[in-house]
C-alpha cells in the first residue's frame, strides 16, 4: 500500500511541476496581453528633447509588474512568442535575473532578424531581435551566463556581413 501510495505521490509531483513549467498563468498571460498592445519597447529610457527617463508610462509600469511576478519558466516560454516585443521583454528580464538559459535563447534567436521598436531619444529606436540580444550578452568581467569572447567576435562579423547597418563593439 506504502508502495501505491508512494508512487501516486511521486506521479502527482512530476505532473505537477511539468504543469507548472508549460503553462501561463492567468495574471501573466493578462500582464503579456497589455505589453503586446503597446506596439513599442518601454525599459523607462529618457525620451523626448528633455531627456526625462519613461517612467510614469504605463507600457513600463507593467514591463515592471511582470518583471517582479513572472517565473524563469514563463518567461522562457515567452521567449518564443511571436510577437518581438514580448520575446524582447521577456529575454530583458531573464538577463537582470542573469539566467543559466540565455545563451540558448540567444542561440534559438541568432538569425532572428525581426524588427522593433524601442521607447528612447527623439525618435525612438530601431533594432532587431538578433541584434539586441547579441549586444546584451557581450562578454562583461563579473557577469556569467554571457558570450565568450570568441562567440562575440564571431558573431558580430556574421551580423556585419549579413547586414551593414548593424554595428557591434567589441
Amino acid at each position: 500500500m506504502l508502495k501505491i501510495v508512494t508512487t501516486f505521490l511521486l506521479a502527482c509531483c512530476a505532473l505537477w511541476s511539468y504543469s507548472q513549467s508549460t503553462e501561463m498563468r492567468p495574471g501573466i498571460q493578462r500582464l503579456v496581453n497589455k505589453l503586446r498592445e503597446g506596439k513599442m519597447i518601454h525599459f523607462g529610457y529618457p525620451v523626448g528633447y528633455g531627456g526625462r527617463p519613461e517612467t510614469n508610462n504605463w507600457y513600463y509600469k507593467t514591463y515592471l509588474v511582470m518583471k517582479d511576478k513572472a517565473a524563469d519558466d514563463e518567461l522562457v516560454q515567452l521567449t518564443k512568442d511571436e510577437d518581438p516585443t514580448i520575446v524582447i521583454y521577456s529575454f530583458s528580464i531573464l538577463l537582470s535575473r542573469n539566467s543559466n538559459r540565455l545563451k540558448d535563447i540567444f542561440s534559438q534567436h541568432s538569425n532572428d532578424t525581426t524588427g522593433f521598436w524601442t521607447a528612447g531619444g527623439c525618435t525612438g529606436v530601431y533594432d532587431k531581435v538578433n541584434w539586441f540580444m547579441l549586444r546584451s550578452l557581450k562578454p562583461t568581467a563579473g557577469l556569467d551566463n554571457r558570450l565568450t569572447k570568441e562567440e562575440f567576435s564571431r558573431y558580430c562579423s556574421q551580423f556585419k556581413k549579413e547586414d551593414e547597418l548593424f554595428f557591434c563593439s567589441e
